[in-house]
């Protein structure tokens, strides 16, 4: 017996999905936004090919150094909700994680660049 469609579930979940979720939903779309700032701060004061995110590293060669990062933004917003509202019982043990790795690179961008290599960076092959 299979269960109900990706969409039907998906509909199924959305409802009410702000509403109880709405903090941590907050929390996730403030650190996207304070990643995708400090990456345009990052793109317009160092050098925009350092950007490690590949898929926002293209963007941003297309679209320049401010709508990249934002568009960026959206994307990542828009596939983190959509993870979460499909998984809702998973929600915030999916957004919460994000939620800090988002704001560590905003972090990273702006300061911590300047303080160290992250050891997983040093296993990049450049």
């Amino acid at each position: 017996m299979a269960g109900p469609g990706v969409i039907e579930r998906f509909a199924r979940n959305r409802e009410g999905f702000f509403r109880q979720h709405r903090l941590v939903v907050a929390v996730f779309v403030v650190a996207l936004m304070c990643d995708a700032l400090s990456t345009t701060y990052f793109m317009l004061t160092l050098d925009s090919s350092e950007e490690l995110h590949p898929v926002v590293s293209w963007v941003a060669a297309i679209f320049g150094p401010i709508v990249g990062p934002l568009i960026g933004f959206a994307g990542k917003a828009s596939a983190g909700l959509c993870v979460a509202i499909y998984l809702r019982r998973w929600a915030a043990y999916i957004l919460i994680p994000a939620s800090v790795i988002s704001l560590w690179a905003a972090w990273y961008n702006v300061w911590g660049v300047h303080l160290y290599v992250p050891n997983l960076l040093r296993l990049i092959p450049w």
